[in-house]
């Protein structure tokens, strides 16, 4: 609890009533008007929604027989055509194979029949022999679709949609066989039906204000089209919206956005007579059509708007008058309480309804509170003779942190007079950023567990800060309801200072040890970058690029570059090892597949195993494929360093490399036949610059005594661990084990 001395020696301060607030009340009233309004407005919308789709359903039913007309009417000429064809095989001039009365028939048949472009004959050997139009010679007609398809099914066949190769106008050729007294085919009638006159027929069935109609193949090429303007015969749809939407469909409706970005109302019928396909399409704007019930709903939604803004005014003129007024009395007497006025009332009848039935009920509950301080002030005397003579601080308040009771040492300690405390609230002595807090701990208590303790810091009256540590109770009355608070305060500053600074010797201690691994890092870089230089120009100068050197020479640069790598691998062990003390090594992770990482690093120590006649086995091929998420460049440093420790330190025998899950875990082991570790050698082994003792090995191995403790920290950094098993003489075997939840695939 933190004084502010200047209030507490003007004693109790004056504060003003607060001033009514009608926010909440008129809040409620406006969701309460809203509540009504809002249903009706989405019920109108709903309604108009429905309008909308019911007149999209209108017009769908018109496209639809727009579209099923046009069909109609082409199915008809298909259907008159196959009769007409099928009594011109039966007739006899045309059948006895002379051509000159075949040729009459056929002029005759077209003269009587002009929506057909020609009528001719053709032979077995598909040759037409006999036409109404012109003939110099018998024409090959083979390919066609129709004759093709005439000779092979027996049967009326028509061609797809095309374009006659004088005309060039749209165009569907039908052909009927002509039967031998055996069923073979002898030839067939055929019949051209020219599609002209379908624009301005699909112009005539177009009742719809917008409505637009186009036929079209399987190709998106446009047979026929309405309005003639937008749609040019031969062009084609086929990349364009209509094109996507339609294409594929067989029938029904379709809704899609066009190039400019309006919504289409499409229907669709298809010609499945037709080969390659046919649609027959009728499309419109919504939007237009649409526009009328859209406006009946902008209407209907306006009038609700007045409706609410009127209801809303109608509503808080009452309000005000029947609730906000008595309300606001109310609210002024709450302040004066608050202020500690307990002898002020209400001043409202109660006989006006729940407003004087709920300031009657106010006034009864003042005039409680005051006879219950009252009772509390007559035993504050003799609650004072006993801890006034305490040096803790102590005081008694009510559960809004109004003071009872306060010890002379508080007072002493905060300012002020003992009688000057009482009757405040010590919580608005306290800095506002502390106040939720202090507050939520004495929230805390409940009968079953009425006391607490917290430490907080405050300052006295000199301006010190000290620590207290504050010792709640709570008191509870039979129904359970908290009356009041004890609290005693011990000063804490002086425990609080030695703590300090033992801390403060621990951050020196972690700040020496950060400062050791930033002056390894940078010490690091500044090493590596003219190290780097030296390799360059080493392998420059060995690979002749700036001339031959001398044999002894060359030997003495490729000694440079060797030993220049081999001092950069140091420094990058070193500079790893840094950044993980100083926690900036962050891992890249992504889904790392260990056999493929086994596999590149045991190709890099082909070479170094021979030298130490050794034989490198990998059974990571055979057991399945191993995947874990992790950083793969510091997951190829670690088994770079494990492997090649088995490799140096194992002459004639063999280093093996396996892998195999353990509770949802996978372990890769790294297996050797080496000289091998006891168990104190495995200790110095895993600390930074540990060289195992021993003759043997100062003199025939060379080593920083880094790569397994930077390859343990880089495990421990993906949460898994490092195990060495090792015996002396016989070899190792070293574990990577990566936690569950690495595991990808395995």
């Amino acid at each position: 609890m933190t004084t502010r001395s200047k209030d507490l020696k003007k004693g109790r301060t004056g504060m003003t009533p607060k001033v009514p607030v009608r926010k909440s009340i008129g809040v409620r009233i406006f969701m309460l008007i809203l509540a009504v309004v809002v249903p009706l407005a989405v019920f109108d919308f709903y309604n108009s929604s429905k309008e909308e789709e019911r007149w999209a359903q209108e017009v769908t039913r018109d496209l639809n027989a727009a579209t099923r007309e046009a069909g109609n009417k082409i199915n008809d000429l298909i259907d008159a055509s196959e009769d007409l064809l099928t009594g011109l095989v039966a007739t006899e001039k045309v059948s006895d194979r002379n051509l000159f009365t075949c040729m009459q028939v056929l002029r005759n048949v077209a003269a009587e029949f002009p929506k057909y472009t020609n009528f001719s004959m053709v032979n077995a050997d598909k040759y037409i022999v006999c036409s109404s139009g012109k003939l110099l010679k018998p024409k090959n007609v083979s390919s066609s679709p129709n004759i093709i398809q005439a000779f092979k099914t027996k049967s009326f066949a028509i061609s797809p949609f095309k374009f006659g190769v004088l005309t060039g106008k749209p165009v569907l050729v039908f052909s009927k066989p002509i039967l031998d007294a055996n069923g073979a085919v002898q030839g067939t009638l055929n019949n051209g039906l020219s599609l002209t006159w379908l624009s301005d027929f699909l112009a005539g069935i177009s009742h719809i204000d917008g409505q637009r109609m186009v036929v079209f193949d399987g190709h998106g090429r446009v047979m026929a089209g309405h309005p003639r303007a937008e749609f040019k015969i031969g062009s084609s749809v086929f990349e364009t919206e209509l094109g996507r939407a339609v294409i594929g469909q067989k029938s029904g409706a379709v809704r899609f956005i066009d190039e400019s970005g309006e919504e289409i109302l499409a229907s669709v019928t298809s010609i499945a007579r037709i080969p390659g396909g046919a649609y027959i399409v009728a499309f419109a704007q919504l939007s237009p059509l649409l526009a009328e019930t859209r406006r009946d709903l902008l209407v209907h939604l306006t009038l609700l708007l007045a409706l609410a803004g009127a209801s809303l005014f109608v509503g808080w003129a009452g309000v005000r008058v029947l609730v906000l007024d008595p309300i606001d009395k109310l609210t002024v007497l709450a302040g004066k309480v608050e202020e500690g006025d307990l002898t002020a009332r209400s001043e409202l009848a109660y006989h006006t309804g729940d407003l004087g039935t709920l300031a009657l009920a106010y006034d009864r509950m003042i005039e409680a509170l005051d006879a219950r301080t009252s009772a509390l002030r007559d035993s504050e005397a003799h609650y004072r003779e006993l801890v006034e003579s305490e040096e803790q601080l102590i005081h008694r308040f009510l559960p809004d942190t109004t003071e009872v009771f306060v010890n002379q040492a508080l007072a002493d300690f905060f300012g002020g007079t003992a009688e000057g405390w009482v009757g405040q609230k010590w919580i608005d002595h306290v800095d506002e950023q502390d106040r939720e807090t202090i507050l939520g701990v004495l929230n805390s208590c409940t009968p079953d567990d009425p006391a607490n303790v917290y430490e907080h810091m405050s300052k006295n009256v000199a301006g010190e800060e000290r620590w207290l540590r504050w010792n709640n109770r709570a008191f509870f009355d039979d129904q359970g309801l908290m009356t009041h608070f004890q609290a005693v305060a011990v000063d804490l500053t002086d425990r609080k200072t030695v703590e300090h600074s033992l801390e403060l010797a621990m951050m020196d201690a972690r700040a020496a040890n950060r400062a050791k691994s930033n002056f390894l890092a940078n010490m690091s870089h500044e090493l590596r970058t003219p190290l780097n230089s030296i390799i360059g120009f080493s392998e420059m100068m060995s690979s002749g690029v700036m001339g031959e050197l001398p044999e002894k020479y060359g030997e003495y640069s490729h000694f440079i570059s060797s030993s220049g790598h081999h001092l950069l691998n140091i420094i990058n062990d070193i500079l790893d090892l840094s950044k993980i003390e100083a926690g900036m090594l962050q891992l890249e992770e992504e889904d790392v597949s260990l056999e493929r990482e086994m596999v590149e690093v045991l190709s890099m120590l082909q070479d170094q195993a021979l030298k130490n006649d050794n034989k490198l086995h990998n059974t990571l091929e055979h057991n399945g494929t191993f995947v874990v998420r992790a950083d793969r460049m510091r997951i190829k440093q670690v088994l770079l360093n494990i492997v090649s420790n088995a490799v140096k330190f194992t002459h004639g025998g063999e280093v093996r490399a396996e892998a195999k899950l353990v509770d949802g875990a996978i372990a890769l082991t790294i297996t050797d036949s080496g000289i091998g570790m006891s168990q104190r050698e495995i200790d110095i082994a895993l600390r930074p610059f540990g060289q195992v003792d021993g003759q043997h090995l100062n003199k025939r191995y060379e080593g920083t005594g880094l790569g397994l403790p930077l390859a343990e920290q880089l495990m421990e950094m993906h949460g898994g661990k490092l195990v060495i098993d090792s015996t002396p003489g016989k070899g190792t075997a070293i574990s990577m084990v990566f936690p569950p939840e690495r595991t990808v695939i395995s």
